[in-house]
Order: C-alpha cells, then structure tokens, then sequence
C-alpha cells in the first residue's frame, strides 16, 4: 500500500479531525475547590486576639467588629447579658445627648451618644422608648421609667440587653410621699466585687433614697445619712445589708 493510502486508511479510523473517536476521550479531572481567603478566613486564635484588645479599649469597637461577617461572629463571644453586670463590658466613655425624657428633636425614638475621648457620635433607637423617661446614666448604660408602670429598667444601648426592676410606685408612695418628686428623680447604677450590681433612685430635696438588684420583687428606702456613710466606703457600697432600724 501507497504511502498516501495508509494516511487515508489511518484518519478513517480515528475519525474526520484526525481525533480518537469521542467514546475513547479521556475525562479531566476535578480541580480541587479554592479555599476562601481574605480577611474574612482569619484564624480564630488571631480574631480572639484582635477582638480582646477592642473590647479592652472600646466594646463598640468589638460590636463592629463582630458584624463585619459570620466567621467573626462565630470566633467571637456574644456578651448578652454580661454586658450589664460586668464594668469592663459597659460602653465606658459614652455619654447621652438628651434631656430627661429623652425627646429627640427629630421624635424617632433615638439618642445620640457621644464618646468623649475620640469624639466619635452614634445614633441609638432604642425600643418604646416613647413610653419612658431616662433617669440617669451610669457607664453608658440607660436607666428608664417607664411612665405608667414605674418599672424600672437598665439598657446597654449598643447590645440592647435589658433587666427589668420592679415597679417604683410601691415604695416611692411609702418613703417618698410626694408625687412631684418623682420628676426629678434621677437615678444610677453601682456595683461591687462580691455582689450584683444595683440601682439607687434618689430625689431632689428629699432625705430617702431607694435601692433593689435584679431578682428582687421591690424597692427598699434608706435615710440619706446611712446611704452617705455606704458610699464614702466604696469597698462596702451597695454590697451589704443596711443596720437595723435604718431600714424602711
């Protein structure tokens, strides 16, 4: 046979473009999935170590960045209610632009916070907040009066965690007696190594103040003088019961 005829007989076999016939195409393997990369796979030990030293130096900042993704997220811890009952996790350094009611000029329910080192401002909405008064502020945490009930509650404004005291009234009416004081009230938050922290209300004029924890079913008085004699002691405030017959 002819050169020429043994070419010919040879793309016959493998076919019009000179290709294996397609039964006998050998298949490509899988490549392998591309792993995720970024800052969005940052090793956890590395996202522990960033997010401790924000929440060492602002706990806003460690909120942002646990938002910044899922992988974040899950790296991180979820304060919850920690946020309240632990100094180190309270928006230290941010105070409130508002008056008592906490009316915003533009009525949607916000507060401006401003913190006073880097003079950064963030806007908060808090919930039914329409529904009650701010009575003071302590570590950036919010006290409110809920203006029918007289329940009393403290909000982290940045995680919005909440624990609600007891109803006011009760013992406003028995130590207190005059209504128009409940409108200068103002009221703050105080805390001790050994106990859960606590919330003391106090009055303009008015020789009482009034004292509960979380957990407790209602409010206790104390003359002034023995709340003066606590506080100038600050390893025995609010971590200790009050001497007998000064208790109402």
């Amino acid at each position: 046979m002819c050169p020429s005829g043994a070419a010919k007989a040879r793309r016959k076999r493998k076919g019009a473009s000179g290709r294996p016939p397609a039964g006998r195409k050998r298949r490509r393997a899988p490549e392998p999935a591309l792993e995720p990369s970024g800052w969005a796979s940052l090793p956890t030990d590395i996202a522990g170590l960033v997010s401790g030293r924000l929440l060492a130096d602002d706990v806003v900042d460690y909120l942002t960045f646990r938002a910044v993704c899922s992988g974040w997220r899950t790296s991180t811890s979820d304060l919850g209610i920690l946020a309240l009952s632990k100094p180190q996790l309270r928006p230290r350094g941010w105070i409130a632009l508002c008056d008592g009611d906490a009316a915003p000029l533009d009525g949607a329910g916000e507060i401006t916070f401003f913190h006073t080192r880097t003079a950064r401002r963030l806007r908060v909405r808090l919930p039914d907040l329409r529904c009650h008064r701010v009575v003071g502020f302590t570590d950036g945490l919010v006290i409110l009066l809920h203006k029918r009930t007289t329940v009393v509650r403290v909000v982290h404004p940045f995680t919005l965690a909440t624990v609600e005291l007891p109803p006011l009234a009760p013992a406003f009416r028995s130590a207190i007696k005059d209504r128009g004081a409940l409108f200068h009230m103002s009221a703050f938050v105080c805390c001790s190594p050994t106990a859960p922290f606590s919330v003391v209300a106090s009055f303009v004029w008015k020789p009482m103040v009034l004292w509960t924890q979380p957990g407790r079913l209602r409010w206790r008085s104390f003359t002034m003088a023995w709340w003066s004699f606590r506080t100038s002691c600050p390893s025995k405030a609010c971590s200790s019961r009050p001497p007998r017959g000064r208790r109402r």
